[in-house]
């Protein structure tokens, strides 16, 4: 495989681990927001449900604007250093979490919501890395065997 190739394979790995995790931490924020109110009767519980389905894009969309620049930041950290352990990218994740609310200054840095953003990166983080993370900067590794085997 060229290194073109693997670079482009790499990128769509990373894109989707990035997407992925943005959505698992939108949908993670909106449990925890709604969740407590989804019990009780029936139709409350319909009536939440829809609100849910119905936020959770916009929640999708405001995180990963957010979280775009810092995210990026961190995968190619994560790449060039080949870190490829869990706590480094639910750390990493809980970092981009909270630069992207610091991005986002109007929010008042209240305890409970600093606790909601960093859990929510620290479950964006470990979607990463169960798509993306777990071979972090493999495929350079891989270049550089393939590359002194061919000399």
């Amino acid at each position: 495989m060229t290194r073109f190739v693997s670079h482009i394979l790499r990128f769509i790995l990373i894109t989707a681990g990035f997407i992925a995790a943005i959505i698992a931490a939108s949908l993670f924020i909106l449990v925890l927001v709604w969740g407590d109110m989804l019990r009780g009767d029936p139709e409350t519980e319909r009536l939440l449900g829809v609100a849910v389905g119905l936020s959770l894009p916009i929640v999708i969309a405001f995180a990963g604007y957010y979280a775009f620049a810092p995210g990026i930041a961190f995968a190619v950290i994560a790449e060039i250093t080949a870190r490829r352990s869990w706590l480094f990218h639910a750390l990493g994740g809980m970092a981009v979490a909270l630069v992207a609310l610091a991005i986002r200054s109007e929010i008042e840095m209240r305890p409970g919501i600093l606790m909601i953003v960093l859990a929510a990166g620290a479950v964006g983080g470990t979607i990463y890395w169960l798509i993306a993370g777990r071979s972090a900067g493999k495929h350079l590794d891989d270049l550089t065997t393939s590359a002194s085997k061919e000399s």
